[in-house]
């Protein structure tokens, strides 16, 4: 057994029972007060998911309305990226060392502040650089009240938890345009930042009323990893950037490359350094839990090939399809209207039974509604479109949360902080890595099928019927084949999801804690005849002194453990070491890993086959 220290930082935002309450039975109090700063938490979040899509829909305008090229208007999503990814790394530390609740309430006024101050910019200058002090605060407040929720919930309930923070994950990107469309045709582009103030007040007052702080010392959190900040800031911002680029200058210009591989060099560098470290920035050694490492894998191939779909579903609808921002986002509520049907039950089964049974439940609905998506053309009614989106969203309701919430269940507390740092940077390197890829198979797919026509001399104006028809057809045969790519990504999914962890029930905590006690009393009864009894004869094999001192080492570290456990209940669920996978597990996740792989690779087959690509009609009729 390994030895096991004697303090243990608590969680971020967890605040103990007083008054001698039991830890195995919660209270209605903890129960309410979990769930109430669940909602507080929840309105701060949903800010900033709005917040990421909503402006996209209005850089039309503000380039207008501040005669400003659209490369300088980009920076205004773009400078928002990239303060959020700069202060990511930070928010370990930054809640260990000042405290969650203190954090999460600077981080929404910082937010909020800059909100007002982005809708009272004279300039895109001004704009971008209040965009910026918004993206401080944007970036602080997901990852510091992800650590919160799972300081304030027990392992075997963070699954329940963390579905009902998913559906404004969920929402947020459908939303988010239609909102911000319906405020900019209605009234004023300035509303999209506005909006934010009242919310943010309101938010910030709950939070300074309703959480609570961490109890005791938070110790060891004192020291800032100067040298990991220094590597792990141009890393991820860089990696940010550059995968920003490939649409505008391809992935070949140095603008992509220079960026990126530079941000991965760093990021090696930083992973190395960090190992070294006795109080890391990040903690890295967070993958040697391998449920976490699996969670992560998972995390990244949603990343890549779940939310970068979800990008060119909304593209689909508006380009091929010829709907409004407002009527892409209602029909694509459905997916959000489908995954918040699904996640009560989902994040209840995930607590029961384990991710590792659930997820791959929602890996088949969205494969299958991948699958759907590959057969999409201009003529696609919008009924068939809204229950593949719904099937779609089942899918995410037993998938992303159930994953996420896995990814913690294993770990000791006062790791949690650290790893919510970690898997935001893993989240947002993976989107934005998966949005830049399938960009670019999109766009090659689309050139693909189109065939090359030169217009003839003097032509132009009205374009005919037939000519705009077979456009559209062969536009939407790129989206199809680009889609195929997804289904194949997904798959890869399935042997990660098998390796997902279990969060130890109450029972199973407590029989630990007690066979902890046990062999730390027999330990020290052992220790103690060591030292005071006769052995008849066995003092000439043994070096007695030493044999006493591992026995009682043994013994205080067996009793230490047990009564830890038995005072902080399930939620020291992560100090018992979990059971490495079965046989039967580890042959499933080889027979899944060989079928992903080839499955990857017909996928990949079928998106980029070379088309055969007809004449348009107009050239037929002439002939």
């Amino acid at each position: 057994m390994p030895a096991t220290a004697t303090t243990t930082r608590p969680a971020p935002g967890a605040a103990p029972p007083s008054g001698g309450q039991s830890t195995w039975q919660s209270s209605a109090i903890d129960q309410r007060y979990m769930w109430t700063a669940a909602a507080v938490l929840l309105l701060g979040t949903v800010m900033t998911i709005l917040d990421q899509t909503v402006v996209n829909v209005a850089l039309s305008t503000l380039e207008k309305d501040f005669n400003a090229t659209l490369s300088d208007i980009q920076w205004v999503v773009t400078a928002y990226s990239l303060s959020l990814a700069a202060v990511i790394p930070m928010s370990g530390w930054l809640a260990d060392r000042f405290g969650a609740k203190r954090v999460f309430i600077i981080s929404e006024v910082l937010f909020t502040v800059g909100s007002a101050l982005c809708g009272l910019a004279w300039s895109h200058t001004a704009l971008i650089g209040f965009r910026i002090l918004q993206g401080v605060g944007g970036g602080l407040i997901m990852p510091v009240g992800m650590a919160m929720l799972m300081g304030i919930s027990r392992p075997d309930q963070r699954g329940r938890l963390m579905a009902v923070m998913g559906v404004p994950m969920l929402l947020g990107p459908a939303l988010g345009p239609t909102l911000g469309g319906w405020l900019i045709q209605s009234y004023s582009w300035r509303l999209i930042f506005y909006i934010n103030v009242p919310i943010g007040i309101l938010g910030s007052i709950l939070a300074a009323m309703v959480l609570r702080g961490a109890r005791g010392p938070r110790q060891g959190s004192g020291r800032l990893d100067f040298g990991g900040l220094l590597l792990v800031t141009p890393a991820v911002v860089g990696m940010v950037y550059g995968l920003s680029q490939p649409s505008t200058y391809g992935w070949g210009s140095w603008q992509t490359l220079l960026p990126l591989l530079g941000g991965a060099a760093l990021l090696v560098v930083f992973c190395l350094y960090e190992l070294r470290q006795a109080e890391p920035l990040i903690d890295i050694r967070v993958f040697h839990d391998a449920a976490f490492s699996a969670a992560m894998a998972l995390s990244i191939l949603i990343g890549f090939g779940l939310f970068a779909a979800m990008v060119l579903l909304p593209l689909f609808l508006q380009q091929v399809q010829g709907y409004g921002a407002f009527d892409t986002g209602l029909i694509l509520a459905a997916q959000g209207v489908g995954a918040a049907a699904v996640m009560p039950a989902a994040g209840i089964l995930t607590d029961r039974i384990g991710a590792a049974k659930i997820v791959p439940i929602g890996l088949v609905a969205i494969t299958i509604s991948s699958l759907m998506l590959t057969g999409l053309t201009p003529d696609t009614d919008k009924w068939t479109f809204i229950w593949i989106l719904v099937l779609r969203g089942v899918g995410m309701g037993f998938t992303m949360m159930p994953a996420m919430s896995s990814a913690y269940v294993t770990l000791r507390p006062h790791q949690i902080a650290r790893a919510t740092s970690v898997t935001n940077v893993v989240q947002r390197v993976s989107s934005g890595f998966g949005v830049a890829v399938m960009a670019t198979i999109l766009t090659n797919r689309i050139t693909a099928n189109l065939p090359a026509v030169h217009a003839p001399a003097g032509g132009g104006g009205h374009i005919p019927p037939a000519i705009q028809h077979f456009v559209l057809q062969q536009v939407a045969k790129g989206y199809d084949q680009t889609f195929w790519f997804t289904v194949g990504v997904m798959l890869l999914g399935f042997p990660a999801a098998f390796l997902l962890g279990r969060a130890l029930r109450a029972d199973e905590v407590r029989s630990y804690a007690v066979q902890q006690l046990k062999d730390g009393f027999v330990l020290g009864m052992a220790a103690r005849r060591m030292r005071d009894g006769p052995l008849n004869g066995l003092t000439k094999r043994i070096d007695v002194p030493a044999a006493y001192q591992l026995l009682a080492s043994s013994a205080t570290q067996r009793l230490q453990l047990g009564t830890r456990l038995m005072r902080m209940g399930p939620t020291g669920s992560g100090l018992i070491p979990h059971p490495g996978f079965s046989t039967v597990r580890m042959l499933l996740v080889a027979v899944f890993s060989i079928g992903a792989v080839v499955g990857l690779a017909i996928a990949s087959a079928h998106a980029f086959q070379t088309p055969s690509v007809p004449g348009p009609p107009i050239i037929t009729a002439l002939h």
